[in-house]
């Protein structure tokens, strides 16, 4: 009998983090903001809960509020900033929709985000994966 691996890349932090979501459409600053909240988060993405549809394969820009993301920068914004409302922008693309109870649950790949942010968020992960 084959035993189902795990088809993830990344382990997955079960954390609620507030998220803002616009579709990826121009002009971006005409696109409705859609605040939300995430079910769980990896490096390489995110599960959000939306009251909207949005189709596979359709692009994203979501702006994700991660208290003290900074401190785990690589950089020198580790010091004298708030961690209130620290966040990371990314480009992303809707690999899954799934109508749960009211709402839909988005299957969310990350496609792109500075490197520095997205080495924060890995360093983020990981210390509260350890925890």
């Amino acid at each position: 009998m084959e035993i189902d691996k795990e088809r993830r890349e990344h382990s997955r932090l079960n954390k609620e983090l507030k998220v803002d979501v616009r579709r990826f459409v121009y002009p971006l600053k005409s696109q409705r903001i859609i605040k939300t909240k995430c079910l769980n988060i990896s490096p390489g993405g995110i599960l959000l809960e939306v009251s909207e549809k949005f189709k596979k394969g359709e692009k994203l820009q979501l702006t994700l509020y991660v208290p003290g993301l900074n401190r785990h920068h690589p950089s020198f914004f580790k010091v004298f900033e708030s961690s209130i409302n620290q966040s990371l922008l990314a480009v992303a693309e809707v690999v899954r929709s799934e109508l749960k109870g009211g709402t839909y649950q988005l299957g969310i790949k990350f496609l792109n985000i500075y490197e520095d942010d997205w080495q924060a968020l890995y360093n983020f992960l990981m210390k509260e994966i350890r925890k």
